[in-house]
């Protein structure tokens, strides 16, 4: 791969695709903002290569294009191209190389790569399946390679070229001599996955030892109801023991007399050490599926064992974010907002620190943004990449800015979730219609002209109603009294409707769009390639309807 350090934008990936049409290449990228300035677009050099790695087409492999970011690439984020590129007269292509000439940033300044070097470099993938999955559920979902020196510069784990005076990796924030340490080959992850492994098996040494420490302690009671009494038992026993043994002895003692009286004594139990801190967790989920339950942990606390119980919460996941041997609990607040079908599976991720003192789970959120650098925001970014629902994107877009924002110092969590919540609903009470502009298409409620009938019943559910007339037709009765339609010749739909909506509903969605293209009485249209999106008041209710279709039709 080709690398430029000097560049402030850096491929990630990219992905080969055939068309079974004609045979054609096409390629996307994936490109990482490492500046602080959203990108609006970049001119890039793509060079061809064979399966063996030979330049297609001789000297001639390379072709410069523009890359457009739409909605922009926002600093320290990661997202493929919104188009998918063709490698025109290079169909032999299986690798790609790529060289980054000009970045054009929102403020419409640039960037040039200039007398700047690109370096070649191959990075050292981890092959072995095990031992990448045990790296990425120490590191995190970017980690695919080792850590190596490669020529006066050092390769991070995430993929990474940086320059060997660099301490810490300019993409991810990782230490140049822990990764150095701890991933330089497959003998060191080997041994760190046995020492995993030993800790794990001494994890359960200590569960089976707090097994039978709890058995003991229950002894132990009843030890103390003896022990309360023994002194009075004793001495009377004593005593008798004493005048008995005395008058049939003259009163003269044995040695072995007084060790049998010390060995009755070392039979009484003492309490056993009670390991400080927690000892032992576990989750029952309730039977109702909505994935939640009861959190019980088990700790020590000053030679005693206690259990506290955390009800209706959905399953924790153990992790020890800063390697400090004492896991944090992340526990996910499912958002759930009826209204809205699309925000259903939304939530956010809390890092929690059990407090011993306390006694409770202590939202610690702030306090680990690693954990939403290298594990929170990458999942959300491989999910908004995934969706094709522009609707959905424009949700998990909310979680993503929230946790950059806690990356700044800008947002902080509570316990409540009241701000996280507000956040979600100002994104959904704002957009009421649900219409997003992409790629030039509008969508109503996560469907759009020339969409397949069946991937509209995958985003809305089952109509509600559906018919033929002069085209076929489909309806579904949404909250607020909406009815959304959407007529469709064999399997293409090729016109939708939703209303009806009072004016202020109107203007919230037209805030949203922007000014219109053309206005008139009571009547707004917004063009985008061949769609027409047209507001109306409908005669009679006086009320609004939105209708999609073709930019052509009168």
């Amino acid at each position: 791969m080709l690398v430029n350090l000097d560049c402030p934008v850096e491929l990630i990936d990219y992905k080969l695709f055939e068309s079974k049409a004609n045979s054609q290449i096409y390629c996307s990228m994936t490109f990482y903002n490492l500046s602080p300035k959203t990108v609006k677009g970049l001119k890039v050099i793509i060079h061809c290569y064979d399966q063996f790695g030979d330049p297609v087409g001789g000297e001639t492999n390379k072709f410069e294009c523009k890359v457009e970011y739409k909605e922009g690439l926002r600093p320290s984020r990661k997202r493929a191209t919104d188009k998918k590129i063709l490698l025109s007269g290079f169909q032999n292509t299986r690798k790609i190389e790529v060289d980054v000439v000009k970045i054009l940033y929102d403020d419409d300044t640039l960037w040039s790569k200039g007398a700047s070097e690109s370096i070649k470099i191959e990075l050292a993938k981890i092959e072995n399946n095990n031992l990448l999955e045990f790296v990425q559920s120490r590191e995190g979902k970017d980690v695919k390679n080792y850590a190596k020196e490669v020529n006066g510069h050092w390769l991070c784990i995430c993929g990474r070229l940086n320059f060997y005076a660099q301490s810490k990796c300019k993409r991810c924030d990782r230490l140049k001599q822990y990764v150095l340490t701890e991933y330089r080959d497959e003998e060191a992850i080997i041994s760190r996955l046995n020492a995993f492994n030993e800790e794990r098996i001494e994890e359960d040494r200590r569960s089976q030892e707090k097994r039978e420490l709890e058995a003991a302690l229950r002894k132990q009671k009843l030890v103390k109801k003896v022990k309360r009494s023994l002194p009075f038992i004793a001495g009377g026993l004593l005593v008798i023991g004493i005048l008995g043994w005395g008058y049939a002895t003259n009163f003269t003692f044995s040695m072995k007399a007084q060790q049998e009286l010390t060995d009755v004594a070392n039979l009484i139990p003492k309490p056993e050490v009670v390991k400080e801190g927690i000892i032992d967790t576990s989750f029952a989920a309730y039977d109702d599926n909505n994935g939640q339950g009861d959190f019980a942990i088990t700790y020590g606390k000053v030679g005693n064992v206690n259990n506290i119980v955390v009800s209706n919460i959905t399953k924790p996941q153990a992790i020890d974010i800063d390697h400090n041997g004492t896991y944090e609990f992340i526990i996910t607040y499912i958002m759930d907002f009826p209204e809205n079908s699309h925000a259903l599976t939304l939530g956010w991720d809390d890092v929690y620190e059990f407090d011993v003192n306390k006694e409770e789970l202590v939202l610690a959120s702030a306090k680990y943004p690693d954990y939403y650098k290298y594990t929170y925001i990458p999942a959300l970014d491989q999910r908004i990449s995934a969706s094709n629902d522009p609707v959905e994107q424009q949700l998990l877009s909310v979680p993503m800015k929230a946790a950059e924002d806690l990356l700044n110092g800008n947002f902080v969590p509570d316990a409540s979730h009241a701000e996280i919540t507000k956040l979600i609903e100002a994104k959904v009470l704002n957009n009421p219609l649900q219409i997003v502009r992409k790629d030039n298409l509008f969508y109503i409620y996560g469907i759009t002209r020339g969409m397949n009938i069946s991937e509209a019943i995958s985003v809305l559910g089952e109509p509600d109603e559906s018919f033929e007339v002069d085209s076929k037709v489909c309806i579904w009765y949404l909250d607020n009294n909406l009815e959304l339609v959407a007529e469709y010749s064999i399997d293409t739909i090729h016109y939708i409707a939703l209303g009806e909506f009072k004016k202020d509903v109107l203007d919230q969605s037209m805030s949203v769009l922007g000014d219109p293209t053309e206005a008139g009485s009571n009547e707004y249209s917004y063009f985008s390639g061949d769609q027409r999106l047209r507001f109306h008041v409908m005669p009679g209710s006086g009320d609004f309807r939105v209708q999609l279709f073709d930019s052509e039709a009168p």
